[in-house]
């Protein structure tokens, strides 16, 4: 299969830094230097991706341990035998996106309340 690597960036603040830091452990930092800046930690197997899916570690200490778990479920189910790491770091980068936009919505709101 093609390799997957390189720096992926997005808009909306939520850009996400990849450091390799071997061939079967990857990891993702998003929202570097917000609040709420989440790693997760991909642990590729040997028989990826035809045969068997990474296993994704979040870390978040914004989220709550529960939305962790359901981002974690999310991002195993769109495993079907292919690439997914990929998809895992847009699903991932979209929430921590809504969720600083949100947290900067609530700060403007309480500051025009002031």
């Amino acid at each position: 299969g093609e390799e997957e690597g390189g720096e992926a960036a997005g808009g909306g603040g939520a850009s996400v830094v990849l450091q390799v830091v071997s061939a079967r452990e990857w990891r993702f930092r998003f929202g570097l230097g917000t609040p709420l800046q989440a790693t997760l930690e991909v642990f590729v197997p040997g028989r990826y991706p035809s045969r068997e899916p990474p296993h994704p570690v979040l870390h978040a200490p914004a989220l709550s341990s529960a939305a962790k778990d359901d981002l974690v479920e999310q991002m195993i189910a769109l495993y079907e035998g292919g690439e997914v790491v990929f998809s895992w770091v847009e699903t991932l980068r979209q929430e921590v996106s809504a969720a600083h936009e949100a947290a900067e919505a609530a700060a403007e709101a309480e500051a025009a309340a002031r």
